[in-house]
């Protein structure tokens, strides 16, 4: 499904270039739960948003489903639109729009109908128990209830894999423990999960641990 043939990536800084990811080779079948770990600075989100389709590799080759991705802004959108869903640290929601709005916005991004994302917005709600809290806005809301709105816009546009980027750091435990389940459930449908954590919890309940030092691959494990 996902394939990364010597994926480079560098960053220009006051005239230097940081090297962020060297000579990346990664396969990913469909289907898997992969946690992605190393210290700060190792690349973990640098290659959770080229494999996203967020940034551009400086050079290698990303396939998935053995084509191309495209390195066009325009490619790289139709991409992410159609195939992924993100979940970041800060959750990232919109603060002055409602729940609604929210977990609707990728719906509206992929031009579905009106009454289609109505309906589609209250099934995802209902199932993570937020229903009642789609009139409200985000800082009316708990950590937990905050975190299962961002889960609801990540699936309800039913994604082949989502992309998580340390989903339980700002978590306490019974939340933590919320947050993984749920990627769990979401992985036993078939969805694609890649988690960068730093989470042992996490970490022990993902079936692979690709393992980043210095922007290298330095173990690649069965949980």
């Amino acid at each position: 499904m996902i394939e990364l043939i010597g994926i480079n990536k560098y960053f220009s800084y006051r005239k230097n270039n940081i090297t962020a990811l060297q000579n990346i080779d990664l396969k990913i079948d469909s289907g898997e739960l992969v946690a992605i770990t190393g210290p700060s600075g190792s690349g973990k989100s640098t290659l959770l948003n080229i494999i996203g389709g967020i940034l551009k590799p400086s050079s290698g080759t990303y396939l998935y489903d053995g084509d191309p991705i495209g390195d066009t802004e325009t490619q790289m959108a139709q991409f992410r639109n159609t195939y992924v869903s993100f979940i970041l640290q800060n959750m990232a929601l919109i603060p002055n729009r409602t729940v609604f709005y929210n977990i609707a916005l990728p719906l509206q991004y992929q031009r579905i109908e009106k009454s289609s994302i109505k309906q589609m917005v209250l099934e995802i709600s209902e199932s993570l128990g937020i229903a009642d809290k789609l009139d409200l806005y985000p800082h009316l809301l708990s950590g937990g209830e905050c975190q299962r709105v961002a889960v609801a816009r990540a699936v309800v546009s039913n994604p082949k894999m989502i992309l998580a980027d340390e989903p339980t750091s700002s978590l306490d435990g019974e939340n933590k423990y919320e947050v993984v389940q749920r990627l769990q459930k979401l992985n036993e449908r078939g969805i694609t999960v890649l988690i960068a954590t730093h989470d042992e919890i996490v970490i022990q309940n993902c079936n692979r641990n690709v393992v980043l030092q210095q922007g290298k691959i330095i173990k690649d494990d069965e949980v």
